[in-house]
């Protein structure tokens, strides 16, 4: 909604709506600004004020972010002695689980009395101030709270104030501090489900691309386990919130983070290796697939040699050589879609290729639109071919191929890790932070335009690639604990670039905020083969330069 109209000084954005309209809108912009609902105007004068409900990807953010600061005071008020961290999980929802005190068992009824508090809080419609203070200040109020996540994470701060939020319920003061903005009070957080997950609960909250109300949980198992294996194996490592990678930086240097976080991903390489070659029938075909900036490219190559060294000579075959000429597109196909793929044709290509012919490799022109032959290939007996592609799991494109003979693997990157106990940092982020390091070097796009086009990747996600994920065989998790580390000074500059005129600063300073807490590494330690190198260059496998 767009309103215009003259306003004074000192009146709040909140006395321009009507009572039925006050809590159907999350945030406003003016000027360029965001702004929360109870921003007060410096002066007099004529405002055209945009209002944004839960359609609106940031104000799901928002919402979000709000919903974090819900639970933790829930929480603090059932037992102030319990911490709890959050994290982004499964469904699209919001993972909690205990992490002091650690002989702490979750329960259902644990559960249940989470949800009536939070409940009993949205019915109280508690104000939500946002409040300032110094660093000293804020670090003194955080000790007192008991806090300790925050102190230290405001080590890492480089201003010289602290805005946090801070509620009442009666004799009850809650303080926490949030990396973004929040709705007004607690009786806008009305949309929410919370079911027992063993060993936390699940707090699932509304969704942009589901028009603002909550999707059906999905209990996506694969992905679960994958999710947790990393939660597990940052909290071995203490390197959960961005004050651990710090602190293991200047414990460890960065070249031990480096060199860690490269260890792990060896070890899932090799445990999937061993996976397909110890499968029971052999594997003919191994699919890989991945939301954008995932690292399939690099992926791709680090699994087809980690096989050659077992004894296998897989082939590549791209996806994207199997697109249809463009004189024979039909005309409005989705170029992102299935639809834009000669299916019939891929399938029939790998079932000829498997049942021993030679035949010639296509190559599509994307500047033309036309596809021409290239090499003839042929395949050895039990030689797997590797297909990589937002694609690669949808059944259709391999429907020629028995299933026995596949094996499916999900890729992305799965940060469990935190500003502080109560603000996860999302993986949406971190692959569009990826994608602005690697698109101005290889495209030639400066952030504005990668971060302007994100919208429409992440719609084409949602339709081809999650809904195909739990197909998977092995989800693997492409996250490297020093990534922001090394992109900070990458990504942040280019995000200086965009003003506040521009539609992507709201995005740029929401990203640029997350990056600056990071202590800065070189890249020149990360080994040519790694992940990373398909982002920041310096790759040694020649399609990932």
């Amino acid at each position: 909604m767009t309103l215009k109209t003259v306003v004074k000084k000192g009146q709040s954005v909140l006395s321009l709506l009507s009572e039925e309209e006050k809590k159907k809108y999350i945030y406003c912009r003016i000027d360029q600004v965001i702004h929360e609902l109870t921003y007060e105007f410096p002066e007099d004068g004529e405002k055209e004020i945009y209002f944004f409900d839960l359609t609106d990807t940031l104000a799901m953010k928002i919402y979000a972010s709000s919903m974090c600061y819900l639970t933790a005071f829930a929480v603090r008020e059932i037992n102030p002695r319990i911490d709890i961290r959050i994290f982004f999980n499964i469904s699209r929802s919001l993972f909690v689980k205990v992490v002091n005190p650690k002989n702490f068992k979750m329960s259902n009824k644990f559960v249940r009395r989470i949800e009536e508090k939070m409940k009993e809080l949205v019915e109280k419609d508690i104000p939500f101030t946002r409040m300032k203070a110094s660093k000293n200040e804020a670090q003194q109020l955080y000790k007192k709270e008991k806090l300790n996540d925050k102190v230290e994470m405001l080590k890492y701060r480089k201003e010289d104030f602290v805005h946090f939020y801070e509620a009442h319920d009666g004799d009850i003061r809650f303080v926490d501090y949030m990396t973004g903005l929040l709705v007004p009070s607690s009786g806008y957080l009305n949309k929410f489900n919370v079911r027992f997950y063993h060993p936390g609960f699940v707090v699932q909250i509304p969704r942009a691309e589901h028009g603002g109300e909550i999707p059906p949980f999905h209990d996506e198992q694969k992905f679960a386990t994958s999710l947790a294996s990393a939660s597990k194996w940052a909290e071995m490592n203490r390197l959960s919130t961005v004050s651990e990678i710090n602190r293991f930086i200047k414990e460890f240097s960065g070249m031990g983070l480096i060199n860690v976080s490269e260890a792990r991903v060896n070890n899932m390489l090799a445990e999937l290796g061993e996976n397909i070659v110890k499968s029971s029938d052999p594997i003919r075909l191994i699919c890989v697939a991945g939301p954008s900036s995932s690292g399939k490219t690099s992926f791709a190559n680090r699994l087809m040699y980690e096989l050659i060294s077992r004894g296998l000579r897989p082939i590549r075959i791209s996806i994207d050589n199997f697109y249809i000429p463009k004189d024979q597109l039909p005309k409005g196909t989705d170029i992102e879609s299935i639809d834009a793929l000669d299916v019939d044709y891929f399938n029939k290509f790998l079932l000829g290729l498997i049942q021993g012919e030679t035949l010639k490799n296509p190559i599509y022109e994307f500047k033309t639109g036309k596809r021409k032959f290239g090499k003839q290939i042929y395949l050895e007996e039990n030689q797997p071919i590797i297909i990589e592609g937002i694609h690669a799991l949808n059944p259709l494109m391999t429907n020629e191929i028995p299933d026995y003979q596949k094996y499916k693997i999900y890729i992305a990157p799965q940060p469990q890790l935190n500003v502080d106990n109560h603000t996860p940092i999302s993986m949406t982020d971190m692959r569009l932070i990826r994608r602005i390091a690697r698109d101005a070097r290889t495209r030639g796009s400066d952030a504005k335009e990668t971060i302007g086009m994100w919208p429409n990747v992440r719609n084409g996600e949602f339709k081809y690639i999650y809904p195909t994920q739990e197909y998977a065989d092995f989800v693997f998790d492409t996250f490297l604990p020093y990534e922001p580390c090394v992109l900070r000074d990458i990504v942040i500059p280019q995000l200086d670039k965009i003003t506040p005129a521009d539609p992507e600063y709201i995005t740029a300073q929401r990203l640029k905020y997350l990056l600056k807490f990071f202590i800065p590494l070189e890249i020149n330690d990360i080994p040519c083969n790694s992940l990373m190198r398909e982002f920041v260059g310096g790759s040694s496998f020649l399609d990932a330069r």
